[in-house]
């Protein structure tokens, strides 16, 4: 509160009495440093809303009348304005703004309201950094080809710069070596980001009394890592769905039979949006969003009705089958960033692992997986049996199996048997298994689900100068990690965290939603996230309850960064911290964030020292260097 909305408060208490207060509210009337207004209503918060709608159309007028051009012109460049298109601003979201109550229920409800100009300016101040920030998010997802990431950034940096008038000041953004008026260009790059993205049909198969197609989508050449899209399955829409690592599988009902797939790629991502972020929730309500025209991709296809099934229909005449919005991009694609992945070593005994691993995803076809047993330890067995008889419905994805065997120091991965998970909600999920053979005994000594293949990226290229121990010794507790909540393995888990480890978990609050734990407040997230510090016992009872209550939960991981973590108690090189994207899904509640463990690789099993979770990156990635002392990283990250 400033000094000045102090005074005022203190002397309408100092003076008492309905005459002294109307004449500060007079005094504030006429005070030009601040919007007003009074509102009636039937009690006082819809009192109080009224009075804010009042002072929004306040603001809107006064920006009209500053607002002299429909265009604008900066440097060699004219801008169409679309500021007289903008009607509300959401000044809901103004956190400095006082009010009095006039008059109390039961009676009519009057409140009068105010705040200061300086304090709407630097909300429209805030709101385009905000927007830049998702610029920024959107240029770097799309040139690591996460195109759900760089649409989504970019679609709400939109609707934030819808928000933010001209007499504001407006948003602009460099793109290439050019300053760009947001309003009019985004449009253009969301449009352009649509169209440079390619889906061409490379198989169908019939599966469960129905047909599972097979699309491979790519962005300007390469494999998209993510993206997310909505199609029809001859019955109802369904999505949406992730493409991962340029593949997506879709249910089909039926056969199409106007020789087409049609899809949609989304965009806008407004449920995230209303559940995540406040301020962007009441753009939402408050405006117009923009719709992007002519979205809809239809994917050429040809019914073979001997065979019951769908090929590519006929290609362009330049060869590209017809699978996207547009052959030209009105705006160039993002640089894209794709690091030299360091090679993984071969092994001599490919041949006798591939005639292992073409048996046992036999028996995982037929769930006769007593018939391989001989080929796991006990571990790895109890494993695949939770996987196979436990976890959904499990089924191994047609086509010829192709592995890729791995030296990984005392393992050989058996790299991948191509799985899908469904449930009885009808939520699918399409996974790589990864099988771990020792090479000493020759079994199989434990399977995960893959990461994907941003997230395995980002770890073996982390320093060049680990040693490939520490690299597949990451991926490995990662592999399992994601796995351990899959299969709902709480001992596991159990297992991996220390007694004494700092955990906090974050929720992305809804409306009346409850958290458990010890709340406390951090700074620096514009979502709505309740944190809560929790002893091992709490948060493994936390667990347990939830994958008692739900069909599924499921992770997926995406771009890290990882550091390795000097401290006095442990070995040099043995503990590390990792900052991972991660989507997580359930049937009651779904959020996306970064997921920061610190953790000692030199135990029997990896151990777990701090876990923490928040929507927005802890920047470990402007860390410097390649090491970072433990005390300095968790007192300025985590406490």
């Amino acid at each position: 509160m400033t000094f000045h909305r102090l005074s005022f408060l203190l002397g309408v208490l100092l003076l008492g009495g309905a005459l002294h207060a109307q004449e500060a509210v007079t005094r504030i009337q006429n005070d030009p440093d601040y919007y007003s207004a009074e509102g009636e209503g039937y009690d006082v918060y819809d009192a109080k809303n009224n009075a804010m709608l009042l002072i929004n159309n306040r603001v809107a007028s006064w920006v009209s009348s500053r607002t002299e051009d429909s265009s604008i012109v900066k440097g060699d460049t004219t801008y169409v304005s679309q500021s007289s298109e903008v009607k509300q601003f959401a000044l809901t979201a103004l956190q400095d703004v006082d009010y009095l109550v006039l008059e109390d229920e039961p009676n009519r409800a009057r409140v009068f309201c105010w705040v200061a100009k300086a304090d709407v300016q630097k909300m429209f101040d805030l709101r385009r950094q905000k927007a830049l920030e998702y610029i920024e998010t959107g240029r770097k997802a799309e040139g690591r080809l996460q195109i759900d990431d760089a649409l989504r950034n970019y679609y709400w940096a939109l609707m934030l710069s819808r928000s933010i008038p001209d007499a504001m000041g407006g948003v602009y953004a460099t793109f290439g070596e050019k300053e760009e008026y947001c309003q009019s260009f985004l449009p253009m790059k969301i449009k352009s980001v649509l169209s440079g993205v390619k889906a061409e049909l490379v198989g169908c198969d019939e599966v469960d009394g129905g047909y599972l197609a097979h699309l491979h989508l790519t962005y300007d050449g390469k494999d998209v890592a993510t993206i997310q899209l909505h199609y029809s399955d001859g019955n109802s829409r369904i999505g949406p769905v992730m493409a991962k690592d340029g593949v997506a599988d879709l249910e089909l009902s039926a056969l199409p039979h106007d020789d087409k797939l049609s899809i949609r790629y989304e965009y806008s991502f407004r449920n995230e949006a209303e559940n995540l972020d406040p301020e962007l929730r009441i753009l939402f309500s408050e405006m117009k969003a923009p719709v992007m025209e002519n979205t809809r991709v239809d994917i050429p296809v040809k019914v073979d009705a001997k065979n019951g099934t769908i090929v590519a229909g006929k290609k362009s005449r330049g060869g590209v089958v017809s699978g996207a919005l547009g052959d030209e991009s009105i705006v160039a694609p993002e640089e894209i960033k794709m690091p030299k992945r360091i090679a993984f070593v071969g092994v001599d005994n490919a041949d006798s692992l591939y005639a292992i691993m073409t048996e046992v995803e036999s028996a995982i076809k037929d769930h006769a997986i007593e018939r391989v047993a001989d080929y796991f330890t006990p571990g790895a067995y109890g494993v695949l049996d939770t996987l196979v008889n436990g976890t959904g419905t499990l089924s191994v994805m047609p086509g010829s199996p192709w592995y890729e065997f791995v030296d990984a120091g005392s393992q050989v991965l058996a790299r991948f048997c191509k799985v899908r998970l469904k449930f009885r909600n009808g939520r699918m999920f399409r996974e790589n298994i990864t099988f771990r053979f020792d090479k000493e005994t020759g079994k199989i000594q434990s399977l995960a689900f893959a990461l994907t293949k941003k997230a395995e990226d980002d770890i073996f290229n982390a320093a060049s100068s680990w040693p490939d121990v520490s690299r597949f010794t990451i991926l490995q507790f990662m592999e399992d990690y994601q796995t351990a909540y899959a299969l709902k393995r709480l001992h596991y888990i159990d297992k991996v965290y220390s007694d004494d480890a700092v955990i906090m978990t974050g929720t992305v609050l809804k409306k009346g939603a409850q958290v458990e734990g010890r709340p406390i407040t951090l700074g620096g997230s514009d979502k709505v996230v309740t944190y809560s510090q929790m002893s091992k016992g709490e948060f493994l009872e936390r667990l347990r309850r939830q994958f008692t209550g739900r069909e599924y939960v499921h992770l997926t991981y995406e771009d890290n960064v990882t550091k390795i973590i000097n401290s006095q108690y442990a070995e040099k090189g043995s503990v590390f911290a990792i900052e991972i994207k991660q989507y997580y899904h359930s049937p009651v509640y779904s959020d996306e964030g970064y997921l920061t463990l610190i953790f000692d690789v030199s135990k029997e099993l990896p151990l777990i020292y701090v876990r923490f979770w928040q929507p927005n990156k802890a920047e470990l990635s402007k860390a410097g260097g390649e090491f970072m002392p433990l005390d300095e990283f968790i007192g300025e990250v985590y406490l």
